[in-house]
């Protein structure tokens, strides 16, 4: 499969790439290894021929793992290889050390003809029909260093031979001084899960081999697992080593690029992109007349700008990616163009089937699949009908199934539970939540840790904190960090961490805690930001700042209509605070809010208005108009909501039932049945730690029992409202607020 069609990590794209035809330089360490095998075969044979030699299979399988690893990773100092050989786990028979050590103290007293010898016993074992070694990665990695020897000049042998002498005396001292510094070998015996490139000298060399599978296995880790990958500072130390052995390896500068972007060093990342495909340009002009793989680096800088939010400069380079994937046929590209063209301009959020339908585009598989997923995510804003987009979105999920493409299966499944909690089945999407989270997503042992994950994870957290589990939703957030500690994904849990802090603050009345989390809040969504300090204002009875930031808010013409409709909601509610204001001005609002909530299918949103309508016409004198209008939202927000919303319209239910009646049995039969729903909303406010809410409770049975002149329940509720006022105390005019 062209490499152009394969992901790369955060959704950047690469075209095909070819390494420099270079015979790899041979070290010191690579020597090293070919003694380490040469001994191995040794040993082995001789435990063949006299039982007496004891040679295990766990010694043999012990070896293996050493030597898949030593020729998988760069070169190490022979310090650091002489622990791996006394390790625990990939320790080495104590005959084939001795043996080993001898070789290498041989090199230095014999002299060159070691190696001489050595070409001629390689010689052997690839010529030798019985040995198994013709064939594998050792075979391989015999006629490598076979082939380089044969291909080097009588100076370029003699270097090597004195490198490999003074590779040997500096590492026998500096393996001397650590056992002179310890009693044992401690130091040598902790199994190591990564390996230590620590004192590279000039001798030292990545190898094309090692370079491409460094490179393959951290892109792979930072798409799909990057708690897995090195750290930023790590990784580029071991990038610049490959930089400087192999300065025209792309792919290189690639991942650089990538790990620059994972700590937002836009200039880092900006110099490594264009060095990237600098590089890949002057291969692909080694190898045809015409290059057509300039379309993808101005993909990759639409993607660079819009990491950092360059919308301007992404488009721009989008726009110059279509033009040149046009004239050079490449439809991958033009439809990874126009996924991305979809997220950065709302004015193309149009919704087609032709894509889908196309037969020719679906051999484009993942390039459709991303097409699918960022139409569904671009016309869940404009009302399309969501029975239509839940169907495509299945196809989405049919392709990525058929193909085992375990990125996308997860964003399509946590694409389903945004959906769905858009519309306002907030249950339900949890539920997906969850599904995604308890699957098994596993390729070739390897289980994905990406970017759906989080998005799931999230989601959790939120619909936790809402419930009022602050302490669980907590306990996520902090799993969470700890799987996704870096930009981009990290941006998603700080989000939800300064949104649900913000909330709390709120409910607890922490102005400060809720006015800090709003302003952290701001860098990373700025219309959730005003729409929460919207919130706090009016909280503190400031309907004059809430209306300005709500006025803020809705002037940006880019505003979700989600977000628009729950601003029209605190509006109404700004407008409610203001004495001067009519009734029929809150009604117009809520009627403007009610049309966007219909033509999006925002069913939530429509039960909250049907909620806030109820309390007009309750103050408005009309409680038979206000109950009609509070049972039609109550199934859905019991149902979906968070426990502050089902407080309230239990509260807010009762109040209506109970004003309906006219004569005093019937109020008092309709309390005595609204009795537990009000215990059930003060559990709910107290499990928020909403007292002033709780206090409005008490107040309003204490009231009702004094109207009907009943001074033991009175004296009842009351009493209760004093214990609580007494330990969280608050101002009165927090009173009675519906909000």
């Amino acid at each position: 499969m062209s490499a152009k069609k394969e992901p790369e990590s955060f959704g950047f794209w690469l075209p095909n790439q070819c390494t420099a035809k270079t015979m790899d330089q041979l070290t010191p360490h690579k020597l090293a290894v070919v003694f380490l095998i040469q001994e191995y075969l040794s040993l082995k044979k001789s435990a063949e021929e006299n039982p007496a030699v004891e040679f295990t299979a766990r010694d043999r399988r012990k070896f293996c793992m050493l030597l898949l690893k030593l020729i998988q990773y760069p070169d190490m100092a022979y310090k650091d290889l002489y622990g791996l050989l006394t390790s625990p786990v990939y320790g080495i028979h104590r005959a084939h050390l001795e043996e080993f050590e001898k070789l290498m103290k041989l090199l230095k007293t014999v002299g060159v003809e070691v190696l001489f010898d050595l070409y001629n016993v390689i010689d052997k074992l690839i010529t030798d029909n019985a040995s198994s070694y013709q064939i594998g990665i050792v075979g391989l990695y015999f006629r490598r260093v076979y082939v380089t020897l044969d291909k080097m000049s009588f100076p370029e042998f003699m270097a090597l031979y004195r490198n490999s002498v003074s590779y040997y005396e500096k590492g026998a001292r500096a393996v001397q001084i650590s056992a002179s510094a310890f009693s044992n070998s401690d130091c040598f015996m902790k199994p190591e899960t990564q390996p230590v490139y620590k004192d590279r000298n000039a001798t030292s060399k990545w190898s094309t081999k090692q370079s491409e599978l460094f490179v393959a296995q951290q892109s792979a880790l930072l798409q799909n697992n990057e708690i897995g990958a090195l750290s930023p500072k790590e990784m580029q130390a071991r990038l610049n080593e490959i930089i400087h052995d192999h300065p025209l390896y792309s792919q290189a500068y690639f991942l650089s690029y990538l790990n620059s972007v994972r700590v937002r060093d836009f200039f880092n990342a900006t110099d490594a992109l264009h060095r990237s495909f600098d590089r890949s340009t002057l291969h692909s002009m080694t190898m045809v007349q015409d290059n057509k793989e300039y379309q993808y680096s101005a993909l990759n800088l639409a993607i660079l700008h819009a990491q950092f939010n360059h919308n301007e400069e992404a488009l721009a380079s989008i726009k110059e990616c279509i033009m040149l994937a046009q004239e050079n046929s490449d439809k991958i590209c033009l439809q990874l163009a126009h996924a991305w063209l979809c997220l950065l301009d709302s004015s193309k959020s149009q919704f087609s089937e032709k894509n889908i339908a196309n037969k020719e585009l679906m051999t484009l598989v993942h390039s459709i699949s991303l097409g699918i997923q960022s139409l569904v995510k671009s016309s869940a804003s404009t009302g399309y009908t969501p029975a239509k987009l839940f169907e495509v979105l299945l196809k989405s999920d049919i392709l990525n199934c058929q193909t085992s493409m375990m990125d996308l299966i997860a964003n399509g499944i946590a694409e389903r539970a945004a959906l769905w909690a858009i519309y306002g089945k907030n249950e339900i999407s949890s539920l997906c939540s969850q599904l995604l989270l308890n699957s098994d997503l596993k390729t070739l042992g390897k289980t994905y840790n990406g970017e759906g994950i989080c998005q799931a994870l999230c989601s959790l957290i939120i619909w936790l904190a809402i419930q009022g589990e602050f302490n669980l939703s907590l306990t996520v957030l902090k799993h969470t960090r700890e799987r996704f500690p870096r930009y981009p994904l990290s941006k998603s849990w700080m989000i939800a961490d300064f949104y649900i802090s913000s909330i709390q603050a709120i409910f607890r009345g922490e102005w400060t805690d809720a006015s800090n989390a709003c302003y952290q809040l701001y860098p990373l969504d700025k219309h959730l930001s005003l729409l929460q300090r919207a919130h706090l204002a009016l909280a503190r009875l400031n309907p004059k700042s809430a209306d300005q930031l709500l006025r803020l808010l809705l002037d940006d013409d880019s505003l979700e209509p989600l977000t628009r409709v729950r601003a029209l909601i605190l509006v109404a509610h700004t407008l409610t605070q203001t004495p001067q204001t009519t009734q029929m001005e809150v009604i117009n609002v809520l009627n403007e809010a009610l049309a966007i909530a219909n033509k999006n299918y925002l069913d939530y949103e429509k039960a909250l208005i049907e909620m806030h309508f109820g309390h007009v016409l309750l103050t408005m004198k009309l409680p038979t108009q206000a109950l009609k209008s509070v049972k039609g939202c109550l199934e859905n927000i019991l149902t979906n909501g968070g426990i502050y919303d089902k407080a309230k319209v239990l509260f807010l239910f009762t109040k209506c039932t109970v004003a309906v009646e006219q004569d005093a049995p019937e109020k008092l039969a309709a309390m005595a049945k609204c009795l537990p729903m009000l215990e059930q909303a003060v559990q709910y406010f107290t499990k928020l730690e909403c007292f002033v809410k709780v206090k409005d409770v008490h107040g309003y049975v204490a009231r009702f029992y004094h109207e009907l002149g009943m001074a033991t329940e009175r004296n009842q509720h009351a009493y209760r409202f004093r214990q609580v006022e007494q330990q969280h105390p608050t101002a009165r005019e927090y009173l009675g607020l519906f909000f």
